[in-house]
């Protein structure tokens, strides 16, 4: 049974209340339990908007809490207002997030989570050392004064906000950025996401928040210094706390915080020496056997009152029904009459080397408006390093590359996909954990249309029918067969709404039914919408059906360029290329 939007709300708005409500009759001790919970929400939700999102471990995200913290107690201590020193401390923690997002983000993987580590120490040992602001070792000592219940309610507000960003920012063009970004950056790149200010927007959102987080518990402990909000010992756990529910989840983070603090609060008290190692143990033990968190446990899901806390944010968003459907036949692009007296692409001199090894070498041609040009050649003669340097996942060593009259060469890979290039990929590269619906939209979203994900959506059945998998709307693009996942990187491109595609041996491994209705897809994004096309193929015979112009490269040198009929009886590319299969072709 289908839940509506509103009442999927009704469980949230009934824990804000309850929250909210806690101080009129709960305990000093349960208020002040609260509190920290509420405060590792905060920061684990703003956390795993980075990590979660976009697949960027951020070690160091604690140091925004201390930044934070810092600047809120300085300002409060010079008599100036609460709210004031709190709106400070957000302006300059972002900024501070927007400053290093740049030297951070040229790092990936494990080098940036040990990069964004050693934020923690360095903050540390200046908190320390400029003991004329921070009060060095000292600390800073705030008013003394009780606040624990105005700090607490702030608090509630400040998770529900996170809450809500969390919910809006999974469901727009923003977030689906930030998961193509997780899947594969230069991918991303190639359907049109222009992938930095992505980065640094979600650094400096995560930053604003951890630094509220730190503000309003500075405030309610009345002293800090620098252990306390730089410390190693407390800067992990919020990110244990996150993975621990499920990195990535709408309801991870909730479930991680309120069970391991409940732990830790019980190991405390009952095992105050080793609580330390214990829950480590517990931390190591969750990665070992449930590594997407304990939310992602294939048990989770038989248990009806626990589904729903497991489902993936595009479960939550893709309507699964449409009173639509497609046939396959048509696509949602305009149909343009091509010039076929006008160049659409020109290379002059491109080289491509990689050290000593010249991969493209010294390489010109023109390709003009709606055409179907057959690029062939031998296992590393450079057909796909020149789609490569075409759709800037290289950079040429010499030459120019033109398209539709304008230079590449300093234009972003973003930039060129916007311009009109769309290409298929020879090992298909699909956003792995993103459903087949959601890989083809997010082509739509980044386009020169820009659409909503609700009109994406809906549009990506039309490219995703034409390829010929609608029967796997919904499935994870990782489930798919080779097959599929080539016809799936095809429907992205296509919607991509290319004025050029650039086609990388996907018909390799298809059966022969399934390549002839491959090439009358070539033939009819051709003829009906006037897209150019550079099609990469091993399967020769694929290739004579429908090609007007064939490209022979050997080496990394053109060797042939003209008419099939001419290409195929020219004796150097029979020699090494074609050989029989042309022959009899002819």
């Amino acid at each position: 049974m289908r839940i509506s939007k509103q009442s999927r709300w009704i469980v949230p708005g009934l824990i804000a209340i309850a929250l909210a409500l806690l101080p009129l009759g709960g305990s000093v001790y349960l208020v002040s339990f609260g509190f920290i919970v509420l405060i590792a929400y905060v920061l684990a939700q703003s956390w795993d908007w980075v990590a979660g999102e976009m697949g960027y471990i951020n070690l160091g995200h604690y140091v925004f809490y201390g930044i934070g913290a810092y600047v809120f107690s300085v300002i409060l201590v010079s008599h100036q207002p609460v709210a004031f020193a709190m709106i400070v401390a957000v302006i300059l923690t972002a900024l501070v997030g927007l400053l290093i997002a740049v030297p951070l983000f040229r790092l990936r993987g494990d080098y940036f989570a040990f990069a964004t580590l050693a934020l923690m120490p360095l903050a540390e040992i200046l908190a320390y050392n400029l003991s004329s602001i921070t009060g060095g070792g000292d600390g800073v000592v705030l008013p003394v004064q009780n606040v624990l219940v105005d700090a607490y309610l702030i608090a509630v507000a400040l998770c529900i906000v996170a809450f809500v960003v969390t919910v809006w920012l999974t469901a727009q063009r923003f977030g689906y950025a930030l998961k193509s970004i997780r899947n594969d950056e230069e991918v991303a790149e190639m359907v049109g996401v222009r992938i930095m200010p992505v980065k640094m927007k979600v650094l400096a959102l995560s930053a604003a928040f951890a630094s509220l987080a730190g503000a309003v518990q500075a405030w309610q402990m009345s002293y800090i210094d620098p252990s306390t909000v730089f410390g190693l010992d407390v800067a992990l756990v919020p990110i244990a706390m996150a993975l621990f529910g499920g990195s990535g989840l709408r309801w991870g983070p909730v479930v991680g915080v309120v069970l391991l603090a409940v732990m830790q609060q019980w190991l405390l008290v009952n095992i105050q020496i080793m609580h330390v190692a214990v829950f480590g143990t517990i931390i190591l033990l969750i990665g070992r056997f449930m590594p997407g968190g304990l939310l992602r446990a294939p048990w989770i899901r038989t248990v009806p009152g626990l589904r729903v806390l497991g489902r993936e944010h595009h479960e939550f968003i893709v309507e699964t029904k449409s009173d639509i459907t497609y046939d396959g036949t048509s696509l949602p692009l305009a149909a343009v009459k091509p010039d076929r007296t006008k160049p659409l692409l020109e290379c002059r001199n491109v080289s491509k080397a990689f050290g000593g090894n010249v991969a493209v070498n010294d390489i010109s041609l023109n390709i003009m408006e709606g055409e179907i040009i057959g690029l062939i050649g031998a296992n590393g003669s450079g057909k796909t390093t020149l789609f490569n340097c075409i759709s800037k996942v290289l950079e040429p060593t010499g030459g120019s590359i033109h398209f539709a009259g304008t230079d590449l060469s300093h234009l972003r890979r973003d930039e060129v996909a916007r311009l009109g290039v769309g290409r298929t990929n020879q090992i298909p590269r699909p956003f792995r954990d993103l459903t087949v619906q959601e890989n083809v939209a997010i082509a739509l979203m980044f386009n020169e249309d820009s659409m909503r994900p609700d009109q994406a959506f809906e549009q990506a059945r039309e490219f995703i029918a034409y390829a010929g998998l609608s029967q796997r709307l919904t499935d994870r693009a990782d489930a798919l067969s080779l097959q599929e996942k080539k016809a799936l990187e095809f429907a992205r491109a296509l919607a991509c709404k290319p004025r050029m595609l650039l086609v990388d041996e996907v018909a390799s491994g298809l059966t022969p039914a399934e390549v002839n209705r491959f090439v009358e897809h070539i033939r009819d994004i051709r003829d009906r919408y006037g897209i150019t096309v550079i099609w990469v193929e091993h399967i020769f015979s694929a290739l004579s059906q429908v090609v007007d112009r064939v490209i022979v490269l050997e080496q990394g040198t053109v060797i042939a360029d003209g008419p099939l009929e001419e290409v195929i009886k020219d004796k150097r590319v029979l020699e090494t290329y074609l050989g029989s299969a042309a022959r009899s072709a002819a």
